[in-house]
């Protein structure tokens, strides 16, 4: 599946729940710089989604391990309870081209990156 980096092309209109819910989640978490939220293909639970994050990296340096290894289930399990379902999060590492692919297909719901100062603006 292919992603984009292009912040102007979310797809959240039509799931306003779930898109209102991950920008809530988005802005309460600053170690998170992007999200997309992905409804894998072929599920036939509504509730099952593909959360894909990229982290802040450190100050010193541009490792995001150790936050993701000190928040990670814990965010799994808040985004699983907000949106009560289930939820499969992910960490993608960085930089990323303009466009890129991820295993697997879906259907992109919504994408978050305000937070990025490397996203680029019109």
């Amino acid at each position: 599946m292919k992603i984009t980096l292009d912040p102007f092309l979310d797809a959240s209109r039509p799931h306003a729940f779930v898109s209102t819910t991950l920008k809530t989640w988005y802005d309460a978490t600053p170690a998170v710089r992007r999200l997309w939220a992905i409804r894998p293909d072929g599920r036939s639970d509504a509730n099952d989604l593909r959360v894909i994050v990229m982290l802040e990296p450190s100050l010193d340096g541009d490792e995001t391990s150790p936050i993701w290894m000190a928040h990670g289930a814990a965010w799994a399990t808040e985004l699983r309870e907000r949106l009560a379902g289930v939820v499969q999060l992910e960490r993608i590492d960085g930089p990323l081209p303009d466009e890129f692919e991820i295993d697997g297909d879906g259907v992109l719901l919504s994408t978050l990156s305000w937070r990025d100062s490397t996203s680029p603006r019109n």
